[in-house]
């Protein structure tokens, strides 16, 4: 049930996520949440590190059907990281190389020739 809140975001009906996605994100969800007791033994905890150190050119990508606390933390990695570039994907949750690849594809060739 976890990957229809990832895929749906808080606002898509049932109707609205793509033939194939939910079968797609299933397997690999499962997987994670099997092994989630394992995190904690490896997880090394939230970032401490200063994002406005950040040097490199950043992209930051965000559903807007994601659920609006992590568009928030979105907007703020791309307002802290000096000349990052914010893109917002209309029609995309949580997921958004899964919601809406050729997009994503689009978005990351114009970066990277940048």
């Amino acid at each position: 049930m976890y990957e229809y809140m990832w895929l749906r975001g808080p606002s898509r009906g049932w109707d609205d996520i793509a033939d194939g996605l939910v079968g797609q994100l299933r397997g690999p969800l499962r997987t994670s949440l099997v092994n989630q007791p394992l995190v904690g033994e490896h997880s090394e905890g939230p970032g401490t590190g200063d994002l406005a150190t950040i040097s490199v050119p950043t992209l930051v990508g965000v559903g807007k059907l994601d659920v609006a606390d992590f568009q928030d933390i979105v907007r703020r990695y791309a307002a802290e990281i000096p000349g990052a570039i914010l893109v917002e994907f209309a029609y995309a949750a949580h997921l958004i190389a899964m919601d809406a690849p050729d997009e994503v594809a689009s978005v990351l060739r114009e970066f990277l020739a940048r």
